[in-house]
């Protein structure tokens, strides 16, 4: 788990200590064009039609026997479709970026460099798909340890790269570059790691009946990473085409922010998601029933503190990073943080288990739920609030599809939830006055950047151990009834 949550942590990492230094060296304007760059990126690397999320599945069954041939089609296969990707997305951009620059709100002096970034799209996208892909057949045969080095290697490459050649002008076209290489770097060293997996022999291509299994299974995560498109990605969109682009870089700095302190919990997923399949398969579903309520007692109240407490003080932590003139991207951050406190909480062991069963549309059904009323509330509660209206739309959508979702689990297989401590309310309340005042002392010693953001966790994680030192006898004594 801690090679894993390295190798996850690296870039986001990474991301949180270059984006002080390219808001000072682009300006404002053009670092939100280098932003919606990345978002059109993100949303396509996510449309993907369901290959990457389900590389890791199939890779990881050909590596259980043994099968060095089937993970060689795998990866041949998969890459053949990431280049025709990246092709046909080099001829849309080739035909639109005019009339995308036009449509949305970029400044005329920056629009020649937002065209040269969308003809760049198609490689960048070939690229990170591929590199998903090589991050896959690491997972799936447990080397963590390799692609924590891999992942850790190319993010400080690429961030010594952008330090040192980054400077003030049109560079825009030169850190797509510098991307495109950190892509290929865990592409090619990635896929050299896991060469012992891997032996490539005619035919080239996964068996029909694989082809079959493979797209009906990567048909179901489709669906599902859709959503994250219309509770993520459309955000940005929407911003864009309504308010000047800048505000896409504040948006952007917030979610950067929301999204990584998300993913801290999430780390626990690969592990957790093994340990229930081999529980289903050796127990079945009563004993994969029961693993998640022995799970889900520790999980719940570990995460709603976790997620109080980083809820209540990233506002404050955001403008220790970047300075007190982007308090918005702090709110931003807390208000989307709010609701994928509530998705992680209520989904995390959930989703382990769905899949775990082979139950994977439970998971896209609340997803679409949580786009349904986000969609529906997005216009009304942009006009009503803007920037911040956006992101409320999606904490609301992501806070009702979770609980849809607990419904539907427990429709299917009885999970339930268990109380919280009787200690939970005052050490959480405990670890967010902590945490607040700490991050309030720090901001108004007016430091910002990644070194004072780093200053701006000490607080939260005092009041985090301060929090489970009251609760943790109480969590670990709990004892799931029969």
């Amino acid at each position: 788990m801690s090679f894993s949550a390295l190798a996850q942590a690296a870039p986001l990492l990474t991301n949180l200590a270059l984006t002080p230094y390219l808001i000072r060296h682009l300006g404002l304007d053009r670092f939100g064009v280098w932003s919606l760059i990345l978002v059109f990126l993100a949303t396509l690397t996510v449309l993907d039609g369901g290959i990457g999320a389900s590389l890791a599945r199939f890779h990881a069954y050909h590596g259980a026997h043994g099968d060095r041939e089937g993970t060689g089609r795998l990866v041949v296969g998969s890459l053949a479709v990431f280049v025709v990707l990246g092709v046909l997305v080099t001829g849309v951009c080739l035909l639109l970026a005019p009339t995308i620059t036009s449509a949305l709100d970029v400044p005329p002096r920056l629009r020649g460099e937002a065209q040269q970034l969308l003809l760049a799209l198609g490689p960048l996208l070939a690229l990170a798909l591929a590199s998903n892909s090589a991050i896959a057949l690491l997972q799936a045969n447990a080397r963590f340890g390799s692609l924590a080095a891999v992942s850790g290697g190319a993010c400080l490459a690429y961030g010594v790269a952008v330090i040192v050649l980054i400077d003030h002008g049109q560079d825009l076209p030169l850190l797509a570059v510098l991307t495109a290489g950190r892509y290929l770097f865990v592409t090619v060293v990635g896929l050299c790691a896991g060469a012992r997996h891997i032996r490539v022999r005619r035919p080239l291509l996964p068996p029909r009946a694989e082809r079959r299994d493979f797209v009906g299974y990567a048909t179901r995560m489709q669906l599902s990473g859709f959503t994250v498109f219309l509770n993520g990605e459309i955000d940005a969109l929407v911003i864009a085409a309504l308010l000047p682009v800048r505000y896409v870089g504040i948006y952007a700095a917030g979610y950067q922010a929301a999204t990584a302190l998300r993913s801290l919990p999430l780390y626990a997923f690969p592990p957790v998601l093994t340990r229930m399949t081999q529980v289903y398969a050796l127990r079945g579903l009563t004993g994969v029933v029961r693993e998640f309520h022995v799970l889900q007692a520790r999980w719940l109240p570990a995460v709603l503190t976790y997620g109080v407490v980083t809820t209540t003080a990233v506002g404050l932590a955001v403008q220790v990073w970047l300075g007190t003139g982007l308090a918005l991207s702090g709110a931003v951050a807390a208000v989307l943080l709010a609701g994928y406190v509530v998705q992680v909480a209520l989904t995390g062991v959930r989703t382990c288990f769905v899949r775990a069963i082979g139950r994977p549309g439970y998971e896209t059904r609340y997803s679409w739920c949580a786009s349904a009323v986000n969609l529906a509330l997005t216009v009304p509660l942009t006009l009503l609030f803007g920037v911040i209206g956006v992101v409320l739309a999606t904490a609301i959508g992501l806070m009702v599809g979770s609980l849809y979702f607990v419904v539907l689990c427990r429709r299917l297989a009885g999970l339930r939830e268990q109380r919280l401590p009787r200690r939970w309310l005052p050490a959480t309340v405990l670890a967010a006055v902590m945490a607040c005042l700490g991050d309030l002392l720090i901001l108004r010693l007016g430091w910002h950047g990644a070194l004072p953001l780093l200053l701006a966790g000490l607080p939260v994680l005092v009041g985090l151990a301060a929090a489970s030192a009251l609760m943790l006898r109480e969590v670990a004594a709990h004892r799931v009834p029969e």
